[in-house]
């Protein structure tokens, strides 16, 4: 399947925080389920646009409608080892059941893991 070309293995990241025994917290971020993703690069004259001004670069993904993913989730690309950060609803954009495909459609930028 063309779709194949884009997979890439990921893993879902989940923000712990917790405390530091002296008063304050730490942030840790733990690794939830893996995923196929088939992931590329945005570019649109929009999204270019967008980079030139500053803004991340965007991708758009596909995954399997299973895989538990919503708007503002983390994940790491386990082959780069860059983590992102879903900026769209997922279940928003869905294949129709008579495609005969359950995939769902998302936008993500490379991300920084805050603190």
């Amino acid at each position: 399947m063309l779709l194949d070309y884009y997979a890439r293995e990921c893993v879902v990241l989940y923000r712990i925080v917790e405390n530091d025994g002296q008063g304050g917290y730490y942030t840790e971020w733990r690794q939830g389920a893996t995923f196929t993703n088939y992931q590329a690069l945005n570019t649109s004259t929009e999204a270019q646009i967008a980079e030139r001004q500053g803004m991340a670069s965007i991708y758009g993904a596909l995954v399997e409608q299973s895989v538990p993913l919503a708007y503002g989730d983390y994940y790491r690309d386990v082959g780069t080892n860059e983590a992102y950060r879903i900026t769209s609803e997922p279940s928003e954009k869905q294949t129709p059941s008579s495609s005969g495909l359950s995939l769902k459609y998302y936008s993500s930028e490379k991300a920084v893991l805050p603190l």
